[in-house]
């Protein structure tokens, strides 16, 4: 019977409780509908600007990219001769490139600039040896991606801007060695999009911030005089190698029954943000599990599960790149094929056992013996592919040599016995515009001559 009363007494207070929030609760919202209606259209308003004024500021961030990777390919098709720089400027400013200027920065020393009037000051300026500017410099350099950094102050006339650079490299004895960066000068004052500065007008105000290594000190391309931490929106600018930070905010909305409404907004707010918070953990454990499981099933798909190299498939997609890569640089791509000899003999005698540690064994060989080949693929049986890029069919057979007589030195044994082990080894190169499968058809046939010449043998 007590525990009866208890029960009851216990509903009552419950009842009376979500009744008295339900009052609250109702008389809270029909004080702040105008408020909170005014409140969600100016957080509207704050979303949709932010998400134009990023678009325009990538844009307008975008010519610097135009006008670093313009400078990139000029520079290749004029064999990095830059006697024309000035006559490439004057044709990127004639198309409104939307750079102050541009530069060019051999082995990182600023040596050409266009235009050069009131920016003679940076000419010589070395950005990898000064300490102020070497960092930004030197992340370029390390990502090789075009490096937006700002905002920075002019050597040359006191400005603030943001600085794109992209690093060029070009080939030197089949090296990519470091040539120099070419350099877009980007003025705050272009990068920013007019509607920035007619905020105030409206109520509303703008902090951007931007990304630069060399400093400690916040990178802020723009702040309204009158930025109060806050009544904000904070969005994130996507820019290369990089994320800039922009928020937005609005004067405080005052009302009469401020202190009323104060109560209701702690109280939504902070179950709205729970049940986010909740959702979203749940989610986010949903997605990465869904990541890893996407992630393993594309490792399995692609991965010889004995012996922990490439499978078939992954061999025809490495070779299929190489391929491609082969005709685009205009160098030559050799592929070796392997298959171990007597290793059905070894399966009939030993066991399939034995066959498997004589499969791991020759998989430890190639990869010791031939350290130039790009990978190791088992695409059969006992059937191994490998492909060297940039290697003609002498070098190739440099790397056969190597495996055999790293094979003669590395004996297989198995359960105190040794088992039997030799490659027959085919070698072909790859001709211009032939497909994969004559390439492959091609290699097999040297394979099955070597084999059928006596075992451990090389043809090409």
């Amino acid at each position: 019977m007590q525990r009866k009363d208890n029960v009851k007494i216990f509903g009552t207070a419950i009842l009376c409780i979500c009744m008295t929030l339900i009052s609250i609760s109702l008389v809270e919202v029909l004080i702040r509908r105008d408020t909170e209606h005014e409140t969600a259209l100016i957080h509207d308003t704050l979303l949709n600007t932010g998400a134009l004024i990023g678009q325009e500021i990538q844009r307008n961030l975008s010519y610097g990219i135009v006008v670093t990777e313009t400078l990139h390919a000029l520079l290749e098709s004029n064999h990095y001769q830059v006697a024309n720089f000035s006559k490439w400027g004057e044709r990127l400013f004639a198309l409104d490139s939307g750079a102050s200027s541009i530069q060019l920065a051999p082995n990182g020393v600023v040596s050409y600039i266009y235009p050069l009037k009131g920016n003679e000051r940076a000419l010589g300026h070395d950005l990898l040896l000064d300490k102020r500017r070497d960092d930004g410099a030197n992340l370029a350099i390390q990502s090789r991606e075009i490096t937006f950094v700002g905002p920075l102050k002019l050597i040359q006339n006191g400005k603030y801007a943001v600085i794109a650079r992209k690093p060029v490299f070009r080939k030197v004895d089949g090296v990519d060695t470091f040539w120099g960066f070419t350099i877009a000068i980007l003025l705050v004052e272009d990068v920013l999009p007019d509607r920035v500065r007619q905020l105030e007008k409206q109520g509303l105000y703008i902090t951007l911030e931007g990304e630069n290594p060399d400093s400690q000190d916040p990178a802020v391309l723009f702040s309204s005089e009158k930025w109060v931490e806050g009544n904000d929106v904070a969005m994130t600018i996507e820019v290369p190698n990089g994320t800039w930070t922009l928020k937005l905010g609005h004067d405080p909305i005052t009302n009469k029954y401020y202190s009323l409404s104060r109560i209701f907004a702690a109280f939504f707010s902070i179950t709205i943000s729970i049940y986010i918070f909740v959702q979203q953990c749940m989610m986010s454990v949903k997605q990465e599990e869904i990541s890893f499981l996407n992630e393993r099933l594309m490792e399995l798909s692609l991965k010889d599960e004995l012996t922990g190299v490439g499978n078939r498939r992954a061999g025809m997609q490495a070779l299929e790149r190489g391929i491609q890569k082969s005709k685009y640089t205009k160098k030559t791509l050799s592929v070796l094929m392997l298959d171990i000899d007597l290793f059905k003999e070894v399966n009939d005698q030993h066991g399939h056992p034995a066959g498997d540690h004589l499969l791991k064994h020759s998989v430890f060989c190639l990869n010791a013996s031939a350290q130039r080949c790009n990978s190791v693929f088992r695409i059969g049986g006992d059937e191994f592919l490998m492909h060297l890029p940039e290697m003609g069919l002498d070098e190739c057979m440099d790397v056969a040599d190597a495996i055999q007589k790293f094979v003669e030195k590395m004996p297989c044994e198995y359960g105190g016995t040794e088992l039997p082990m030799s490659f027959s080894i085919g070698l072909a190169e790859h001709h211009p515009d032939e497909t994969i499968d004559s390439l492959l058809h091609r290699v097999d046939i040297k394979l099955y001559e070597a084999k059928n010449a006596g075992r451990n043998m090389i043809k090409y």
